[in-house]
């Protein structure tokens, strides 16, 4: 038995030996990230075998649409923080869509009144606007518009700056602007105008002209029982944070109003058939035809 238990021993320092000199016992950094295009094989090592690789992004070499925020506290009441949460919730919607993010970079309250470009203009005139590609204006909208519809856009000449972002509508000499209702209530029912409720179903002009249809309580107000699973309702802000895109990107559309969803224009450059609607394809392009993410992709210009 002892020699036995000898030469286990003997047996066990052997292995212990080549172990701790052997190379493979040295810890290695762990490869590269890469990104395998569809289709392409993997060898057994678990890398690519065919030509297209490409080196994963890293959150620096990504850039952002840096956006400043200016509220007018003569219609809304926004903290910076609920507006640097919408920003985060806005920009996760377009770098589903595109290679960038939305990032902000300022917020001012402006509550001197006029038109939402005596606001921006205000805020240009009082520091320059290198790097600077927008502006989201948090207002109820020249005359109301904003509060009707939720948010739209528009963009002003700008000859301190070359926008990296150079829009086939105008080029690169420009501010782009997003005007948007925050306390918009998409799909809101038995309102009829009012800020609170007036019926348990919806009145004239509600619910896409249905009325009758019942009222439910989600998100913070009353809203139409039949939108309840809609992509907009899938957050209390999504649709504000979709319209924070939907107001920025239209400066991106050549055709303005005839590059929204599923207009005749826009089912004819996508190859859609006539009269097509997806509604939840429609609110996850933020209302925008799929072509206007292309242009904006391809307008950057470093």
């Amino acid at each position: 038995m002892s020699r036995i238990a000898g030469l286990i021993a003997i047996l066990g320092f052997s292995i212990l030996a080549c172990i701790s000199s052997s190379p493979a016992a040295t810890q290695t950094a762990a490869p590269p990230l890469v990104t395998v295009a569809a289709g392409t094989e993997a060898s057994s090592t678990g890398q690519p075998t065919g030509p297209t690789i490409e080196t994963a992004p890293t959150p620096e070499s990504k850039p952002s649409f840096k956006a400043a925020v200016i509220v007018d506290t003569t219609s809304e009441k926004v903290t910076r923080e609920q507006a640097q949460s919408i920003f985060k919730e806005a920009s996760g919607f377009l770098t589903e869509l595109t290679p960038y993010g939305l990032e902000m970079v300022d917020f001012v309250e402006d509550g001197s009144g006029g038109s939402t470009k005596d606001m921006v203009n205000r805020y240009l005139g009082a520091q320059p606007a290198n790097g600077l590609n927008g502006i989201v204006i948090f207002s109820l909208g020249d005359g109301g518009q904003a509060r009707l519809s939720g948010g739209y856009g528009y963009s002003v000449p700008s000859d301190e700056t070359q926008n990296a972002f150079a829009s086939p509508v105008g080029g690169g000499n420009q501010i782009y602007v997003a005007v948007v209702d925050f306390t918009y209530k998409y799909m809101a029912c038995g309102y009829g105008g009012s800020d609170s409720p007036q019926s348990a179903t919806s009145l004239q002009g509600e619910c896409n002209g249905q009325a009758g249809t019942a009222c439910v309580q989600q998100n913070g107000y009353s809203m139409c029982a039949n939108a309840v699973g809609n992509l907009y309702m899938s957050t209390p802000t999504h649709f504000v944070s979709s319209a924070i895109i939907r107001g920025l990107l239209h400066n991106f559309a050549p055709g303005g109003e005839q590059d929204n969803y599923a207009t005749p224009e826009c089912s004819a450059k996508m190859g859609y058939p006539a009269g097509f609607f997806d509604l939840q394809e429609s609110e996850y392009y933020n209302g925008l035809c799929p072509f206007v993410y292309e242009d904006f992709t391809k307008s950057y210009q470093p």
